[in-house]
């Protein structure tokens, strides 16, 4: 039986196919733990250092299992030692025959059923690393056939039925009207071609309103009874997943199936083994997904898309445009209806404003139900009532689809509406968000889960035989790291944590009690990286101002605040100058950011420096595009640049930290998560604030060394590292490398 040494050690499969290929210790390592917690159905969590191989280590195991009992292809040494850039066609995947037209089979009474790995990650990038570039090569070198599939939701298929119901419409009051001509026919093209049907295939990505008018979406969908139901993309889609070995998909979609499988629904197949890779996110991701949201723009965008008498577009214009009879005013009639939740909407909003302007200082949250009245639900409620009255006069199947689909949105709306202003879910925190868009001030209604590990414990661990959760930075200190890679056992050795060394017990309980993966192992693993040489810590000290300092200088406290800015952005200028460009300097506060921009913009220019900052609002993804073009670039950047960035090479090689990534403890969410531990009688700061701050440095430290040749520094430019206590547990949490410190007079 094909084992993963077989394919990861010397002499593998890979080593035949890559020249120079090196054997990982870390990365062995890994893939027994992965191995044994699947077989042993146990679930663990892994730390992994940059370097390792992490996707190797997991996805070797993963489809090892997944296939086992499948006779080996009849292949000779001769296939694996052709160059690495060599094309090569992938074996075909296994014959989807054994699986049913709709559902799955019954895995205990089937031996022989489809086993099912879900690969779960939190960016785009290694999303596409894994399907565009990981999986196909392995499908290329491993003499057994698999398949893979990416799972996207509904809404990024194209609905060939809408599009040509939508193709007809035009000029009858659709959204399509302003961007039709070119925008129309060039979809209209690409339709004619593509296979996969998917919004990301079509570039330059359609605007939303187009795309919304003519995507697959959830209650719109005529099943069998649509002429397009053997060629429909989304359905094609659906049956990749049910005959996949390998799904490939990202957190927030993963969360949204897991909400959905509580009310009977799902996006994805059942599954036997569960991957988390990037898992230092899936708190927040949970949070985000397992909430409610509905803001301003949203519910205008609704009631935009049924009826807009100032634009005379929307669903409801065609009918009501009609000559007249008794079924033409039901249309209109759920037209002025649309208007009457336009008028009720913005003075729901205006209450929730006039709410919170009464609160000066508030952090937006909500704690009794009820703030506002029911008036717009009572009005979405007539609306919904309106649409299904002029619903049932269609005779046209797909006309009275798109009614049937707004109607239930509609429905929706009202149950996020009422969860929210009744305060429906017990513990969960609510709360408003204010906001600038399109220069006017909205605002939001959000819910969170206070705490999602007993939600995450209950419906997904539990009910998944094996969950392996794996990070560059899951534990924060106290486990000792190999400083050798011959000093690392290649046994699985953590599959029972009864047996761990307290060590590792303390390093990993902060993310096992925040994720709910209590009942897991956990093993941490080092790099191979060689950080003595390859980075240097730079410790900035003495560089801020002190209290007792301006208090002796006669300073106000904003004179302070306006010191320490300009010693900032001197020691920018200075340490951007020392490695001449090459850099990310990453910010906690959006607002520190933009002042620095305008004030170093100048110094940008006048030393030629590529010069992106996030607060002029370029899309990250372009951001790091135009800063791997030049080996001068520097880029300022907030929360998103601190991981999930992958920039190897001379483009970066000097990381400036302005702040210790402390957690803001005002924000209503985190508020609602420190009272939850002081009311058990923990410590906030030590069970929350300080090991949440600890794991982003971490995740900021690593966007540097990213390869074995890369070489630069990190700085720190924190004074706390130095004055409080716990500066010593940041430094203690990096790995080994060389230290340097600047005293700033």
């Amino acid at each position: 039986m094909l084992t993963y040494r077989d394919v990861l050690d010397n002499d593998g499969l890979i080593a035949r196919r890559r020249s120079g290929y090196e054997r990982r210790a870390e990365q062995l390592a890994m893939a027994a733990e992965v191995d044994a917690a699947i077989r042993s159905k146990r679930s663990i969590a892994i730390e992994a250092g940059t370097g390792v191989g992490k996707s190797f280590a997991y996805l070797v195991p993963a489809i090892l299992y997944a296939v086992e009992g499948q006779a080996l292809d009849c292949r000779t040494d001769d296939y694996f030692p052709l160059p690495e850039d060599e094309e090569q066609t992938p074996p075909a995947p296994a014959p989807p025959s054994a699986l049913p037209e709709d559902g799955e089979l019954d895995r205990e009474e089937d031996p022989f059923a489809l086993r099912r790995v879900v690969i779960s990650t939190n960016t785009i990038s290694l999303q596409e690393q894994l399907f565009q570039k990981d999986v196909p090569f392995l499908n290329s070198i491993l003499p057994l056939s698999f398949s893979v599939a990416l799972a996207k939701g509904r809404a990024n298929y194209l609905c060939q039925r809408r599009f040509a119901s939508a193709k007809k419409a035009v000029g009858k009051g659709t959204l399509l009207e302003d961007d039709g001509g070119e925008e129309f026919e060039r979809i209209q093209k690409w339709l004619e071609t593509t296979t996969d049907g998917s919004k990301s295939e079509l570039a330059p990505a359609p605007s939303v309103d187009v795309w919304n008018e003519i995507c697959c979406e959830q209650g719109n969908c005529l099943g069998r009874k649509c002429k397009f139901y053997d060629s429909c993309f989304y359905r094609q889609a659906r049956r990749r997943l049910e005959h996949a070995n390998i799904i490939i998909v990202n957190h927030a979609l993963l969360f949204s199936d897991l909400a959905l499988k509580s009310s009977g629904g799902a996006i994805l197949p059942n599954y036997d083994i569960l991957i988390f890779d990037e898992a230092h996110t899936m708190e927040n991701v949970a949070s985000e997904q397992l909430g409610v949201e509905v803001t301003e723009s949203s519910v205008d965008y609704l009631l935009s898309r049924l009826y807009n008498d100032r634009t005379n577009k929307g669903l409801l214009v065609e009918e009501t445009s009609r000559p007249w009879s008794e079924e033409r005013e039901l249309f209109v009639n759920a037209a002025k209806q649309v208007d009457e939740c336009r008028y009720r909407a913005e003075r729901f909003f205006n209450e929730l404003r006039e709410w919170l302007d009464a609160r000066p200082g508030s952090n937006g949250r909500v704690f009794e139900p009820e703030i506002v009245g029911a008036g717009l639900t009572e009005g979405l409620e007539g609306l919904k009532n309106a649409l299904r009255r002029a619903e049932e006069t269609l005779e046209d199947a797909d006309r009275r689809q798109e009614y049937r689909a707004s109607r239930m949105r509609v429905s929706a709306l009202i149950a996020e509406l009422e969860d929210w202003r009744l305060q429906r879910s017990d513990g969960y925190v609510y709360w408003i968000e204010s906001f600038v868009a399109r220069k006017r001030r909205r605002v939001a209604m959000r819910a969170a889960p206070i705490d999602v590990a007993p939600i995450l414990r209950e419906k997904l661990f539990n009910a998944t035989p094996s969950v392996i959760a794996t990070s560059a930075t899951l534990t924060v200190g106290g486990v000792k790291k190999c400083e050798r890679a011959e000093e690392i056992s290649l046994d699985a050795i953590a599959l029972s944590p009864d047996d761990e060394p307290e060590e590792t017990r303390r390093a990993f309980k902060f993310f096992r009690s925040r994720v709910g993966l209590t009942g897991a192992a956990a093993r941490s693993l080092g790099s191979p990286f060689d950080y003595k040489r390859q980075m240097t810590l730079v410790l900035a000290k003495k560089l801020e101002l002190s209290e007792f300092a301006a208090i002796r200088r006669g300073l106000s406290e904003e004179e302070r605040r306006e010191e320490n800015e300009r010693r900032l952005c001197a020691a920018l200028r200075e340490y951007v100058a020392e490695t001449d460009g090459g850099v990310f300097v990453l910010f906690t506060n959006a607002a520190q950011m933009k002042r620095a921009t305008a004030t170093l913009s100048d110094f940008m220019v006048e030393r030629n420096y590529p010069f992106y900052s996030q607060s002029e609002g370029v899309p990250r993804q372009l951001m790091v595009r135009k800063f791997k073009e030049s080996s001068r670039s520097v880029l300022f950047g907030v929360d998103s640049f601190w991981q999930g960035v992958d920039v190897p090479g001379e483009a970066l090689r000097n990381v400036i930290i302005v702040k210790l990534p402390f957690l803001a403890p005002e924000q209503p969410l985190v508020e609602a998560k420190l009272e939850a531990i002081r009311e058990r009688g923990g410590n906030d700061f030590q069970e929350f604030l300080l090991p949440n701050a600890i794991l982003k440095f971490k995740q900021g430290v690593g966007r540097l060394i990213r390869t074995r040749e890369d070489v630069g520094q990190v700085v720190l430019l924190d004074e706390r590292v130095h004055t409080k206590t716990y500066g010593r547990q940041f430094l203690e949490a990096l790995p080994d490398c060389r230290l340097r410190v600047d005293v700033f007079n």
